[in-house]
């Protein structure tokens, strides 16, 4: 269910899958835990954290909006990363941006119908995934078959608190509750990973903890002065003031006017502001940082900002302005040549999953462009100078270039009646041909696939791979090599 989820978290971050698996059982065990309300309590953590949108993004379609490893940590506190680190036996950095990058598809994949969760035990089909991290389940109070650590957790902590009441007699037996919650939680464990004997090996250890926990209340009661107390008033107890709703969208303007950086916009915090500012300035000079940007503590965090830094350096060429709002990142290459377009699309290639992109491909500006009643020959020209983006050696259509994809289906469903559209991959002449041609295959049939998911009739669209047989530029410069790597339509006979 999660395999391609592990796989990419192990080659990002240099994790072994174990780890990765290890890391996604404990953030399973986060999502329902019953001590916060299970699924929907963890949606509703989020969303008192500013956060709102961004899981309300991984419950409905369209694109996941992701968050930073700072917003994570907002939202969760940085002891407990720090925990799922050591338990994981990696850096606690590494902890923090691996669960940051899996939550959103891995919250989105377990909404059904756009639907959350209901209840707190973990659902069957997840076991698997947390088998490894019992101890950190009974820690949180996670639910295991609905019978997990919190309800036992909730007897041993009882039975602790009646033994301080009673000395060290009392803790001495509240220690063998503690025992007795530990094997039912053992062997419930056992149970859900098939190894158990079923609700007989369970059976025992809860009457051993129900009879301790009564002789321990019995004795309480007994050890009870006899004298009647006289009753007070409790204080009131001051409730938290909840943090306050994030009611803004971030936002950040960008203009390279020859080496120049002009800026603006409004972040969260200072730290936000600071870091995005330092590293403007480290990239391009702090001379050449012209404008501010402004700290409004009602606007919501920058989900895009640690990767906006990461991939600031491949910003450097002249003409470039883009526009970040909330989740969308709208772009102005007019000013720049084609070829460091295609550039600047290559190194956007998967930069900024879940942030919707438009205003860099030509494409979408010629499909606007058409008019009623367009040609075929017109809506293929305009088609097949779209750039559509893949994951690197993959036939996955990049997140960036969904928007692209699905733009494209609404306008082929207008074509005139009869169209039949091929699509057609084509690669660069790097490695082997029989690979390129495979893989021009693949992601022929992957666009055509997801674009008659968004909604084009069966038999209007065929699929063909090309490999490196039809470039349309030099393969010798990495500009050409851009070009060569392309989705073209035409008209199918």
């Amino acid at each position: 269910m999660f395999d391609a989820i592990l796989q990419d978290i192990s080659s990002r971050f240099g994790i072994s899958i174990d780890r990765a698996k290890q890391l996604l059982g404990m953030l399973i065990a986060l999502i329902f835990n019953e001590k916060r309300g299970g699924a929907a309590g963890f949606v509703d953590l989020f969303r008192s954290r500013g956060l709102g949108d961004a899981v309300s993004s991984w419950i409905g379609s369209g694109p996941n909006q992701p968050i930073s490893a700072t917003q994570l940590e907002s939202a969760l506190g940085s002891d407990l990363i720090g925990s799922i680190a050591s338990r994981a036996g990696v850096d606690h950095h590494i902890a923090g941006s691996a669960l940051a990058a899996m939550l959103p598809d891995v919250f989105h994949n377990l909404t059904e119908n756009g639907q959350v969760p209901t209840g707190a035990s973990i659902p069957d089909r997840l076991l698997g995934y947390v088998d490894s991290v019992g101890d950190f389940m009974k820690d949180l109070g996670a639910g295991v078959l609905g019978l997990g650590a919190a309800a036992v957790g909730g007897v041993a902590h009882a039975a602790d608190k009646v033994g301080d009441t009673l000395g060290d007699a009392g803790r001495a037996t509240a220690r063998v509750a503690d025992r007795a919650m530990d094997n039912t939680v053992d062997a419930a464990r056992d149970i859900a990973k098939g190894t158990g004997s079923g609700i007989g090996k369970l059976l025992p250890w809860i009457l051993l903890a129900g009879i301790v926990l009564l002789g321990l209340f019995a004795l309480n009661q007994c050890k009870k002065a006899p004298a009647p107390t006289v009753p007070t008033e409790a204080a009131p107890v001051a409730e938290a003031p909840a943090p306050a709703a994030a009611t803004a969208n971030p936002k950040f303007g960008f203009n390279n006017t020859d080496g120049v950086v002009n800026i603006n916009g409004t972040l969260a915090s200072d730290a936000e502001k600071t870091s995005l500012l330092d590293k403007l300035k480290a990239v391009f000079g702090a001379d050449n940082v012209k404008g501010d940007i402004t700290v409004d503590a009602a606007t919501a965090p920058a989900g895009w900002l640690d990767k906006l830094v990461a991939i600031l350096p491949d910003f450097k060429a002249k003409g470039l302005k883009f526009d970040f709002d909330g989740n969308m990142l709208k772009f102005d290459t007019s000013a720049m040549p084609d070829a460091d377009r295609n550039a600047l699309m290559e190194k956007l290639n998967g930069a900024f999953d879940g942030v919707t992109i438009t205003g860099l491909d030509k494409g979408a500006d010629a499909l606007a462009a058409l008019k009623d009643g367009f040609s075929a020959d017109d809506l293929v020209k305009a088609l097949s100078m779209m750039n559509i983006q893949f994951k690197t050696g993959s036939a996955d259509i990049s997140a960036a270039s969904m928007v692209l994809v699905k733009n494209a289906a609404e306008y082929i469903k207008k074509a005139p009646a009869g169209t039949k559209i091929e699509v057609g991959g084509h690669t660069d002449n790097v490695g082997n041909a029989d690979a390129n041609m495979k893989l021009s295959d693949a992601r022929a049939n992957s666009v055509m696939a997801k674009l008659k998911e968004f909604g084009v009739a069966d038999g209007v669209l065929t699929a063909k791979g090309y490999g490196d047989t039809k470039p349309v530029a030099d393969n010798a410069t990495d500009a050409g090599k851009a070009q060569n790597r392309r989705i073209e339509y035409t008209i199918a006979q």
